[in-house]
């Protein structure tokens, strides 16, 4: 059995509306305009054509996951279109949710609805891009959720290191480990290696927090080198918890690849040499055993910055954040000796665009704060944000 753990519905027709969906959905509409290397890697593919490449390529199913859109309305339609891909081909495809946990209750009466149409999980999600945090009751709603129904999470990770690229989000590696130790028994799944969060495995104590954490290996060529990370990878953690994922239709070798194509990145983990059980394993039984499989049930890992209980006293090796948020009168004093006490990361390598995008903001948005910074230093802005899309807009589809 061969299964894609990492595959997103990007039809055509999307880049004909493209300019359109960047009012609607400013972060994601980012991830459709994205290069690598002055490349363009974004293809696109109808159901049909993404059917015909998993033919040529062997692939038996894929898991078709959703794209962390910020509009509760966007989610809807994006479940609309995998509810009637899953029922077109329910042998090959495996459909997930995307929810906007913000949405609140209309989120877990989506998924309740998902759930009962056919889709087996959610995901992908991406926080920073949606507008929430790893801790925000909203989202922890959705973890809870996924519990009850005994299905997998999908959420988006990154490096938090190296260069920027479109999607390469700010939350801190460890927030999603926090989330494992908060919910031992959620079926979590860390797209794109876990953002390096796997190496951390090499520490005994991680490792049984991180028991029921599945890694994919979607979008891997564009970020390293396929034996180094492989080997790497095989060296931390259990072959049985990396699950095989393409993010297609991503051209993962933009200098090689004309169109979306599994068979690049299938022929490169081939040529590796793995044992035959390894192999099999990564390349789909693993994903089958998460999908079929309770949740183990690992030991209880103490999280050492747990939010405190007010009817204790303050003691030097409490957590700053905890002790900020249990008693919010603390903040003040934190303050005036300088001590943060809000973990907001703002990394050097986010540029404005995308932060303004992930706070939804538009193109017209965007132009009115690029004109008040430029009038902050003054300045005179040199190109609109419509331009600058059209710039990175498919030479085909420009006007």
């Amino acid at each position: 059995m061969r299964i894609d753990a990492h595959v997103h519905y990007i039809p055509p027709e999307l880049a004909d509306e493209l300019e359109a969906f960047v009012a609607q959905e400013p972060y994601w509409a980012l991830m459709l305009t994205s290069s690598s290397a002055g490349r363009r890697i974004q293809g696109w593919a109808t159901a049909e054509r993404m059917i015909e490449d998993m033919d040529r390529a062997g692939l038996d199913r894929v898991m078709l996951l959703g794209e962390y859109r910020q509009q509760h309305a966007g989610c809807v339609a994006r479940n609309d279109q995998a509810l009637a891909i899953v029922r077109r081909w329910p042998e090959r495809v495996i459909g997930f949710a995307v929810l906007q946990p913000k949405a609140g209750q209309a989120a877990l009466d989506e998924l309740a609805r998902c759930v009962d149409g056919g889709l087996r999980g959610v995901g992908e999600l991406g926080p920073y891009g949606q507008g929430y945090r790893l801790d925000d009751p909203d989202f922890l709603r959705v973890v809870e959720a996924c519990i009850r129904y005994d299905i997998p999470l999908c959420l988006h990770t990154n490096e938090e290191v190296g260069h920027f690229y479109a999607g390469k989000a700010v939350t801190p590696l460890r927030e999603f480990y926090r989330l494992a130790c908060r919910y031992p028994e959620l079926k979590l799944v860390l797209a794109h290696w876990g953002g390096g969060l796997l190496f951390y495995e090499l520490m005994p104590g991680v490792r049984r927090a991180l028991r029921n954490v599945w890694y994919d290996t979607a979008a891997s060529p564009l970020i390293y080198p396929t034996e180094r990370i492989f080997r790497a990878a095989l060296a931390c953690v259990d072959h049985r918890k990396l699950l095989y994922g393409s993010d297609y239709p991503l051209r993962l070798y933009p200098r090689r690849q004309s169109g979306p194509d599994f068979r690049p990145f299938m022929s490169e983990i081939e040529s590796l040499g793995l044992d035959k059980e390894v192999y099999d394993d990564i390349m789909g039984h693993n994903a089958e055993r998460l999908l079929s499989q309770p949740a183990l049930r690992p030991a209880v890992t103490q999280v050492h910055d747990t939010m405190p209980s007010p009817r204790i006293p303050i003691e030097p090796f409490m957590a700053v954040s905890a002790v900020a948020q249990a008693w919010p009168q603390t903040q003040a004093i934190f303050a005036r000796h300088g001590i943060p006490w809000e973990d907001t990361p703002v990394p050097h390598w986010e540029p404005i665009a995308q932060a303004a995008a992930a706070r939804g903001l538009g193109p017209e948005a965007l132009n009115q704060l690029m004109v008040a910074l430029n009038e902050a230093i003054g300045q005179t802005p040199q190109d609109s944000m419509k331009q600058a899309l059209t710039d990175q807009r498919p030479h085909h589809l420009r006007p």
